[in-house]
């Protein structure tokens, strides 16, 4: 994406919650409604295959590249918010793969472009199992005794996630070689941790949590050195790093006893700079920094920030439910996947959709 096309742009007003955080407040600029209708027209959407019998899906992971993308479906007698029952799927031109998963909420939570997938499902027994799906096959990731979660893969098949414990998880890795899981190290003072994405490379990305239950974004390379993110100078809050995307890193930020929602967070690894976002929760990222979330306090919700520009898709906005997401964003911020809001079920639970938006 490239922010001299404005034609794509519709730059959303009244971005919410930075004040709160004591954070970085963003200027915002305005688009004509010529400019605002070309933007809405620009990003195709998709909606992706829902099973007979089915009637609610959504995303929940995508490959860098974007050919991969990981969804899941329910059938119509789901307890909130998801029930028991899923049916992951892998989706890539047009065609429909099942992965089916033993357990209860089973999720591919990542994807490659060799549609390698890294998820979990809970077991019979409480505990977590996590999974990586290879070539057509389901394999069961060891583990400890507690259980763990496979929560992101890379290009060449290493997968990362958490091995559970008493005190909250390890983070752990399970190389493409077959050895492991690898415990990650964890700093001075830190109890516990997770491991939520990895690159090419091997660096990691996720977080690490003391006894007092302060949370920090952290990083290891591959040789296993670890090293903290840095935060908002002028904001008081916790941190969480879950996509990776070349020299790019995003997560959310948390205000500590605050119990508000998690706020948007971009880091330039190269740079070692951070900044808070206009789209939170789930903030993905791309290669060059584009992130794509959801604008709280707007009519329309799902959106991605190009440096200051923020660009709000087409969709549905929800009072009761809060409206659609955007769940990932390819590497080249062409493509962007989440879920959009279809109807309200007779037991008052949403029907959402996933889809994938091409702004290309």
């Amino acid at each position: 994406m490239q922010t001299k096309r404005i034609t794509r742009r519709l730059i959303a007003a009244g971005i919410a919650g930075a004040a709160a955080a004591g954070a970085t407040t963003f200027a915002v600029q305005s688009a004509s409604a010529e400019e605002a209708l070309q933007a809405a027209q620009s990003c195709v959407r998709t909606a992706l295959p829902i099973p007979e019998g089915l009637v609610s899906t959504g995303v929940s992971g995508m490959s860098d590249d974007g050919s991969v993308i990981a969804y899941y479906a329910l059938p119509l007698d789901q307890s909130w918010p998801d029930g028991l029952g899923a049916f992951p799927r892998l989706y890539s031109d047009g065609e429909v793969t099942d992965v089916p998963m033993p357990g209860d909420h089973p999720r591919l939570h990542d994807v490659n472009a060799a549609a390698e997938a890294a998820g979990y499902a809970t077991g019979s027994n409480g505990h977590d199992v996590p999974y990586l799906w290879s070539s057509g096959e389901l394999t069961e990731l060891p583990v400890g005794e507690d259980g763990g979660r496979a929560l992101g893969i890379n290009e060449g098949g290493d997968v990362v996630g958490m091995s559970q414990t008493f005190d909250g998880g390890v983070p752990v890795l399970w190389p493409a070689d077959g050895t492991g899981p690898v415990e990650l190290p964890l700093p001075e003072g830190a109890t516990s941790g997770v491991a939520h994405d990895i690159g090419t490379d091997g660096l990691v990305l996720g977080a690490v949590s003391d006894q007092d239950g302060t949370t920090s974004a952290y990083s290891w390379t591959a040789d296993g050195e670890g090293a903290a993110l840095p935060v908002p100078e002028d904001a008081d809050v916790f941190a969480v790093a879950t996509d990776l995307n070349g020299d790019w890193a995003s997560g959310q930020l948390f205000v500590p006893g605050a119990g508000t929602q998690p706020m948007g967070a971009r880091w330039n690894l190269a740079e070692g700079t951070v900044e808070r976002t206009a789209v939170d929760l789930e903030v993905s990222v791309s290669a060059d920094g584009t992130v794509a979330g959801y604008v709280p306090g707007t009519v329309t919700k799902v959106a991605y920030q190009e440096g200051d520009t923020v660009v709000e898709l087409p969709g549905v906005a929800v009072p009761e439910f809060g409206g659609d997401t955007a769940e990932e964003i390819s590497a080249d911020g062409t493509l962007i996947t989440g879920n959009v809001y279809i109807e309200t079920d007779d037991a008052g639970l949403p029907v959402t959709n996933a889809v994938v938006w091409d702004c290309a």
